[in-house]
């Protein structure tokens, strides 16, 4: 990788984070994590970016397809996800989840 391609790589999630905390600053702590996720993807449409939420995921084991699924709270440009946390402390268990 280029030092101008882990820039821009960079700049990408510096952005999305930073969008993240304005929407952390404006609503505190309190909301339900539906609020900052429509907060969050305003935001990101506004500056260009392409934001699908609540994405699913087929689940399988080994090669069989499972009926369930995975919700992705956001997908950004069809290839980072995003998981929101309405919470004040990520404990182990969101770690895990992660």
């Amino acid at each position: 990788m280029t030092a101008e391609e882990h820039n821009k790589f960079y700049y990408f999630f510096h952005d999305i984070t930073g969008e993240a905390m304005l929407v952390h600053s404006e609503y505190h702590e309190g909301l339900l994590e539906s609020a900052y996720e429509a907060a969050l993807e305003y935001l990101l449409k506004h500056k260009g970016y392409n934001v699908e939420r609540q994405v699913y995921l087929p689940m399988y084991w080994k090669d069989v397809k499972l009926n369930q699924h995975y919700c992705m709270d956001l997908v950004i440009n069809n290839n980072i996800i995003v998981e929101l946390k309405a919470s004040s402390h990520i404990a182990l268990p969101h770690r895990k989840q992660l």
